[in-house]
Parts: structure tokens; C-alpha cells; sequence
């Protein structure tokens, strides 16, 4: 008691004046301070940003009544229509599924009629998972173009409603943004040359390239689809826990206002876009540099990439613009080759159903199955840390189509610490081996770990400098693996 009269305000031989001088620690209604009140400032400098951006894309360009523009703008497509061209591709993705389908039966026959040959190529043993992939990017395509068909009447998540991830926001905005214009450059040269050797097939043969490319395609495809739901977008590798998935299912549930608030649940009224202009200029995302303005499929489908780039984000539009580079504005040439024959047979007989595109983004793993959850938890994480490079790769490429075997390269997966660990028990034990083989075998029968050299390689190593070599590898590994970690 005589301890705390000692420092209380009213004890004797001490004064008011004699107080030190405080720090005035802003706390807000939560209690939180100083670094809620960062946070914040930092969250609203990036909305600004973010919705700087946005009006980038609606400058000439109204989201809100494009779909009534699609209904207006398709019935004119159907004159002069032929396969391969740029309004076929529109009314692929655009058209109701009944009027798609007969479309496509009327060209099929007008190839035939022109041709009066049906040919039939015969690709090489990768082609199937080009055919496969090809398909799934039109159904995927079809899927997220819904809203413009009127067959979905499930919200757009707009991207810059999306406040809490408005770093992630900026940095497609920004990518799409190139994208679209790279696509606008390739569609004017496309108007002056009329090329007939476009295939849906990949020239790479089995490598790592071919390989690369294929894990770019999917995890863009997945990319599309998580832009299908509000909580498709995972942020960080917190997501890939238990406990995560359990907290964020309970919030939705027991407080709705604070998973709206978290970014777990989406804005109880969204707002549309509206146009921030209603003409385009010249330099503007809206605004074809040159010739053809009165196009109308090629307004169309610069307007289709707009709404894209705000309604389902950059892997969306990335897409698009691929799919769409298959196409021309020239009508086929009586001459044209079998090959090219051949690839405008494919186009019509392209038949989607969206059935097999759910808009709902399924767990990592299954977490209620404890053992799957706990056998391998670095697979996991490896997973998610792969997907985020292969994610940022397709931030940086405008094209997959371009320039495919020098675009690019796999990213090496940092080692968790149980691989690494297991990558060192492994040298080791080569180690021990190759020491014993040096031992008893003369060196022209020993075959070192570069085995998987060419033989003339493989007679510069010898047992000697074998063990400091696997020790210098050991070391590099090791390093490498932490840093990332």
C-alpha cells in the first residue's frame, strides 16, 4: 500500500509538473493504434492507385452496358461470316448455345462446299494435350463470358472492389493493360498480312520448354477460374492451413460484417463500373490506333478484353487475347494447304458445354482427412511457392504464343527442410559409395555421379575429387534452400 501511495498522483512531495511528458497514442474504437492507422493509409493509397487505374479501362468504355452492346452488335456478324474470322470466334464465345451450334454446322458446310475435300492430318504424340488444352481454354472462355450472354445471373466481382487485395488489383491492372496493347499492335498486322499457317498445335517438342509452357496454361486456366468466386484469390500460404480455413468458415458464419471487412466475404452492394469518358482518344485502351473504327467484330473484341481485364482479372484477358490471335480478319484462300484446311475443320467443330467449369474453388486437400493433411506438408508448400512464380511469370509474358521456346523457363522450387534433408542423406550415401567403388574397382570401370554426362565427361571426375565436389554441392544446396525459406 505505501508502494503504491509512492507513486500515485496525490502522494505527498510530488507534483503535477513533476510528471514526465507522455507519448498521446492514438487508439481507435478497437484499441489498436499507431499501426492500424498505418495500415490504413497504406490500404487507401492503394484503392486510390487502384482506381486510377480503372479508369484507364473505362475511358471510352462503359462495363455496365456492353452487354447490351454485345446484343446489338452480334446480329451483324453473321453477314459474311466464314471460318477462321474474327466474328467466328465472337460468335463461339458469344452467341446462345443453340444458335453456336447451328453456326457451326453452316460452316462446316461451307468448308466442305468450297474444298470439296475433308482432310485429315496426323499430328505427333504430344498434340492431344494441345487439342485438350485448346478445348478447355474455350469452354473456360465461354464460362467467364456468361454475363454478356446473359446465362449467368451470379455477380461480376469487379476488380477494384476488391480493396483489401488492391496491391494484387494494381499489379493486373497494370499487366492487362500491356497485354491489350501488345494484342491491339498484333491484330492492326494481322489486318495487313494474310497468313494461313496458324495451328493449334505446339511446335516444342518433349523439354522443358514445352513443359513450362504447359504449367503456364494450367495455372492460367485456374487462375480464370478463381475469378469465378470472391474467395478464389489466395494471398499467402496461411491459406493452405487448417486453422485458416476453419477461422475464415467460422467468421462468415458468426460475423459477416468483419469477413466483409477482411476480404472473406464480398461488398453487400458491388457497383458496376460506369464509363469515365464516353469517348476514346487516341492513346487510350478504348481506341484502335488506326483503320477499321467501323468494325464492328473488332470493336467487339477489344471491348470483350476491357471487360475481361475488370470483371475477371489479367489471367482472363490473357486468355482471351491468346485465343483470339487464331483468328484473322482475311477470308481463306481458295488455294489454302491441307494443314490450314485442316485447322479451319477444327475451329468448326468446336462444340462447348460450360457444365464442367465450377465457379466455386475447392480446398488444397482435403482437411478433414487428418492423414492426408499430416503425411507430406511440405508438398504443400512447395505446391503454393511453384504456383506463385509460375503466377508472377504470367504477370511478365504478354503472349503464349510468342517467341514459345525462348519465353520460358521453370523456376526451381525452393527445398523445404525435409527435402533438403533427404537431398543430403542422398550424398552422403553417394559418398560412401563412390569411396568404396574407388577403393576396389580400377578407374576405368568407375562411374561417378556424372553418369548422366557423356562419357567424356564422366572420365574427368575420379574418386579423389569426388567427395569435395558432392561437398561444395551440399554447400550450394544448403544455402539456397535457406535463403529462400
Amino acid at each position: 500500500m505505501e508502494l503504491f501511495r509512492l507513486f500515485s498522483p496525490a502522494s505527498p512531495g510530488r507534483s503535477e509538473d513533476d510528471e514526465p511528458a507522455g507519448i498521446d497514442i492514438p487508439f481507435d474504437a478497437h484499441g489498436y493504434g499507431l499501426a492500424d492507422e498505418k495500415a490504413k493509409e497504406i490500404t487507401e493509397a492503394e484503392c486510390t492507385k487502384a482506381n486510377e487505374l480503372m479508369l484507364k479501362f473505362t475511358k471510352g468504355f462503359d462495363p455496365g452496358s456492353f452487354p447490351r452492346e454485345v446484343t446489338d452488335g452480334l446480329p451483324s456478324l453473321s453477314d459474311n461470316l466464314f471460318p477462321g474470322s474474327y466474328a467466328h470466334l465472337l460468335t463461339i464465345l458469344l452467341e446462345s448455345c443453340g444458335r453456336m451450334q447451328n453456326v457451326q454446322a453452316n460452316l462446316e458446310t461451307w468448308l466442305r462446299d468450297r474444298y470439296k475435300r475433308w482432310t485429315i492430318t496426323h499430328p505427333d504424340d504430344t498434340s492431344i494435350t494441345d487439342e485438350t488444352f485448346f478445348g478447355a481454354e474455350f469452354e473456360m472462355l465461354r464460362k467467364l463470358l456468361a454475363p454478356l450472354r446473359g446465362e449467368d445471373s451470379t455477380a461480376v466481382y469487379w476488380v477494384n472492389s476488391r480493396h483489401i487485395q488492391s496491391v494484387k488489383v494494381c499489379q493486373q491492372l497494370e499487366a492487362s493493360a500491356k497485354v491489350i496493347e501488345e494484342f491491339k499492335r498484333d491484330v492492326l498486322l494481322a489486318v495487313k498480312l494474310d497468313d494461313e499457317n496458324k495451328t493449334i498445335y505446339n511446335p516444342l517438342p518433349v523439354s522443358q520448354a514445352r513443359a513450362a509452357m504447359m504449367s503456364m496454361k494450367d495455372i492460367r486456366l485456374r487462375a480464370c477460374k478463381a475469378s469465378l468466386s470472391w474467395d478464389g484469390l489466395a494471398d499467402s500460404d496461411i491459406e493452405l492451413t487448417v486453422f485458416h480455413q476453419y477461422y475464415k468458415s467460422h467468421l462468415t458464419r458468426s460475423n459477416p460484417a468483419k469477413a466483409r471487412a477482411s476480404g472473406w466475404l464480398p461488398p453487400s452492394s458491388p457497383k458496376t463500373p460506369r464509363a469515365s469518358s464516353e469517348e476514346a482518344e487516341p492513346g487510350d485502351l478504348a481506341h484502335w490506333p488506326s483503320g477499321n473504327p467501323e468494325n464492328v467484330a473488332l470493336n467487339l473484341m477489344l471491348k470483350t478484353a476491357l471487360w475481361l481485364s475488370v470483371a475477371r482479372g489479367l489471367a482472363a484477358v490473357h486468355l482471351f487475347c491468346d485465343i483470339a490471335r487464331h483468328f484473322t480478319i482475311h477470308v481463306p484462300s481458295v488455294m489454302a494447304n491441307d494443314d490450314y484446311v485442316s485447322y479451319l475443320q477444327h475451329l468448326t467443330q468446336i462444340r462447348i458445354s460450360v457444365d464442367g467449369v465450377r465457379s466455386r474453388r475447392s480446398t488444397p486437400f482435403p482437411y478433414r482427412d487428418e492423414t492426408l493433411s499430416r503425411c507430406n506438408p511440405d508438398y504443400f508448400g512447395d505446391v503454393w511457392r511453384s504456383n506463385q512464380s509460375l503466377t508472377a511469370d504470367l504477370v511478365e509474358n504478354l503472349s503464349f504464343l510468342k517467341r514459345p521456346d525462348t519465353s520460358f523457363k521453370l523456376s526451381a522450387v525452393p527445398l523445404s527442410r525435409r527435402a533438403f534433408r533427404k537431398e543430403m542423406r542422398t550424398l552422403e550415401q553417394t559418398v560412401a559409395v563412390q569411396g568404396t567403388l574407388a577403393g576396389t574397382r580400377s578407374s576405368k570401370n568407375t562411374r561417378p555421379i556424372a553418369r548422366r554426362k557423356s562419357e567424356s565427361d564422366a572420365s574427368k571426375y575420379s574418386a579423389t575429387h569426388l567427395p569435395t565436389a558432392l561437398s561444395a554441392l551440399a554447400q550450394t544446396i544448403e544455402r539456397t534452400s535457406l535463403d529462400k525459406n
